[in-house]
């Protein structure tokens, strides 16, 4: 059997940094709410996030929202919120989600001070970050230490397997989504179970205004699927996990700091194309829809000259990589142009413009239409993607780098890449590679 708490001492935070952490956030609160006293704001400091419900692991992060009062308008908010965020966060950095906010560091602990408007059950909310503070109350009503432990359980578990976390990058749980499932399961043990049964989508509130994979209706606000973010992908991952750990009872399921194994790379007998650009200085949830686009305009270019693309990956690093795998590395030389049936008005047309036209062979009969085989040259896929990927938006933020784009083809002897590490060690789960 497997020891749960000899797993909770090796993640749950230390007695050392709970006083750290209690220490920081005690003299951040204070400063804003001497700003907020001094500036005459109707607003207080409120610590939310896992550390204050009790349920973070060890080396977290510190989460402190400016609650204003919701007759303040909307750019008083944030105008003084990224004023009070400088000021007790000297070295941080303005980033932008709802509200712009700021993100900095204290002795080690990232911090974010994030500018809200005060909320209370069954008020409306004005901004999406408002509920959060609801969360934090609702979690704090609902969770005792037992409780607090599973979720923490339930966050290792998930970390391993990759599919904890529910921005752009992941699509996976959050913590509250973690939360959430304790309390209504009852234990990690009870959502493992859970999971391990569960077929098709997941449904724990039965609610047809939703059609995500998954549906867990959020009890602050009944008009939120906490379960949104959560993809196919990370649901079925979540699935098979669970079915394996019960059958295996295996420890490496509560390994976040695994070590990676080294991943051989070989000749499939393809090619691979691996295509980056400058990476912004975003945030996760801005810049990775991008990269998503960015991949599937480049899979649209080899469509659109029939080149099939077998498999692709993406990553984020120092620069924003996408490979993309195709039988050959060069556009077939004969592309079979379709021609209309031969009982429609344009049939003769089509035959005598192609006549005075080069091509391989036709105007020819399949079946009722007409087809001609048109010579397309020998392009490489590079020549390809730079002469048509200026066609194409790949997102607002990465259009400027898209003339600047480098693409190298991969060899058996290649450098080691983090995205060729992530293609040739492709498993179930992260910690496979």
């Amino acid at each position: 059997m497997i020891n749960y708490q000899e797993i909770l001492s090796r993640y749950r935070p230390t007695s050392e940094e709970e006083s750290k952490l209690k220490e920081i956030s005690a003299d951040i609160v204070a400063k804003i709410n001497n700003i907020c006293s001094l500036r005459g704001l109707r607003a207080e400091a409120v610590i939310v996030g896992s550390y204050a419900k009790g349920t973070n692991l060890r080396d977290g992060d510190l989460d402190i929202f400016i609650a204003f009062d919701r007759d303040y308008p909307e750019e008083i908010v944030n105008k003084e919120g990224l004023r009070i965020g400088h000021a007790v966060l000297p070295n941080g950095r303005e980033k932008y989600a709802e509200h712009p906010y700021v993100s900095g560091e204290v002795k080690g602990v990232k911090i974010d001070v994030v500018p809200c408007y005060k909320m209370h059950f069954g008020d409306r909310k004005i901004s999406a970050v408002d509920r959060t503070l609801l969360h934090t109350e609702y979690v704090n009503q609902h969770l005792d230490d037992r409780g607090r432990d599973e979720v923490r359980l339930l966050k290792i578990f998930m970390k391993s397997i990759g599919v904890y976390g529910a921005e752009a990058r992941t699509f996976g749980f959050s913590g509250y989504l973690c939360e959430l499932l304790v309390i209504r399961l009852g234990s990690f043990d009870s959502v493992i179970q859970f999971f391990s049964k569960a077929k098709g989508r997941v449904m724990l509130d039965d609610d047809d205004r939703f059609q995500d994979p998954m549906v867990l209706i959020d009890p602050v606000d009944p008009d939120r699927n906490v379960a949104s973010p959560v993809s196919l992908e990370s649901l079925s991952r979540m699935k098979i996990a669970s079915k394996l750990y019960i059958s295996s009872q295996d420890a490496q399921f509560f390994q976040i700091d695994y070590e990676k194994k080294d991943v051989a790379y070989h000749d499939r007998g393809t090619c691979i194309m691996i295509y980056s650009i400058q990476k912004p200085d975003l945030t996760d949830d801005v810049i990775y829809p991008q990269v998503y686009r960015f991949r599937s305009v480049l899979q649209k270019i080899m469509e659109a000259h029939e080149i099939r693309v077998i498999s692709s990956e993406i990553d984020v690093s120092d620069r924003i990589y996408v490979l993309i795998e195709t039988p050959t590395c060069n556009e077939d030389r004969i592309h079979v142009h379709t021609g209309p049936p031969v009982d429609t008005d344009n049939a003769v047309d089509f035959i005598e413009s192609w006549k005075i036209r080069k091509r391989s062979r036709g105007p020819y009969l399949v079946g009722d239409r007409l087809y001609v085989d048109v010579f397309t040259g020998e392009r490489s896929i590079e020549e390809i993607v730079r002469a048509e990927i200026e066609n194409y938006s790949i997102g607002k933020n990465l259009d400027k780098f898209k003339k600047n784009i480098e693409i190298r083809k991969f060899k058996g002897d290649s450098e080691r890449m983090p995205i060729l590490d992530k293609f040739f060690g492709a498993g179930v789960f992260r910690r496979n590679t």
